[in-house]
């Protein structure tokens, strides 16, 4: 049963599920209130904390259930009524009504957060997706949902507002460094980077079906076939659905050498504490070879 974030937990500048229980539910010791909290939750309306893509239970048939929300009032009512327990009895209630019997739920800001997950969820697998800094800063610029917009509305500003995504990624990318060094002795914690998995696909996915208790299957390696809905890139707006290799040094197109230089330079340490390497990793020797055969093919056929 794959889950998108339920924004259980956020930053403090997200109007969050905690956001949604204080100004839409109140009291939690109430059965009324439990119950007004769960009819809300599957009411698919725009309730703010519930703006997220998971409250909108797309394609997931057993939302329409009646059932399913009896039973979930019902275990919350007999739990200690925490945010832990709520989230614990939400997500296991939908996995087991849709037929599934396991979960991945992608969480993507909590990588903070990591120590109440392993609370709330005792035998869960923390899967840590990193990717090149350098990458995420020109993603993060050119969003179309973010930083563009943000550009657009206020175009005199252009410059300061890409700069300050920029200082973003290279804060957030060395926070993240220190808080793998703080989880990485965790047994059901492991670290997995994007650009690996593009170099060498079966090699990875390989090693996350180990970790995660699960066989490895040769379909894997064919993601375009199977049923997600693949967000658009920030650079091209086209759907990648296959692993392409490309795809993980595309940045090296849009970003400016002072970029380039600053980005490396601050997150130096960090990228050594995350084991990535860029002067060594095969990606970047790879699509080297590649824009080399496009040179030679180049200067064959004129």
């Amino acid at each position: 049963m794959r889950l998108t974030d339920p924004r259980f937990l956020s930053e403090g500048r997200h109007k969050d599920f905690s956001h949604f229980l204080k100004t839409q539910v109140g009291d939690l010791s109430v059965d009324e209130n439990v119950d007004k909290m769960v009819e809300l939750g599957f009411s698919k309306k725009d309730v703010p904390g519930l703006d997220g893509v998971f409250w909108r239970f797309v394609n997931i048939e057993a939302a329409e259930n009646p059932e399913l929300r009896k039973e979930i009032s019902r275990k919350i009512k007999e739990s200690d009524r925490s945010l832990g327990a709520i989230a614990k009895i939400l997500i296991e209630e939908i996995t087991r009504f849709s037929g599934c019997t396991r979960t991945c739920v992608k969480f993507p800001v909590d990588v903070g957060h990591i120590p109440e997950l392993v609370a709330w969820f005792p035998d869960c697998k923390v899967v840590h997706i990193t990717r090149d800094p350098r990458a995420m800063a020109m993603s993060k610029t050119n969003d179309p949902s973010g930083t563009a917009l943000r550009t657009r509305e206020h175009p005199r500003m252009a410059w300061l507002i890409r700069k300050m995504a920029v200082w973003f990624v290279i804060a957030q990318y060395r926070w993240t460094a220190r808080l793998h060094l703080r989880f990485k002795g965790l047994s059901n914690y492991r670290l997995f980077r994007y650009e690996d998995l593009l170099a060498e696909p079966e090699k990875v996915l390989r090693e996350l079906c180990e970790f995660i208790g699960t066989d490895f299957t040769q379909d894997m390696l064919e993601p375009q076939k199977g049923r997600h809905e693949h967000q658009p890139s920030s650079l091209t707006g086209k759907q990648q659905k296959a692993f392409d290799a490309s795809a993980a040094v595309r940045w090296q197109t849009v970003i400016s050498p002072f970029d380039k230089w600053i980005i490396t330079v601050l997150t130096k340490q960090s990228m050594k504490s995350l084991d990535y390497d860029p002067k060594t990793h095969p990606i970047f020797r790879n699509g080297e070879n590649r824009r080399l055969d496009v040179v030679r093919k180049g200067g064959l056929n004129s």
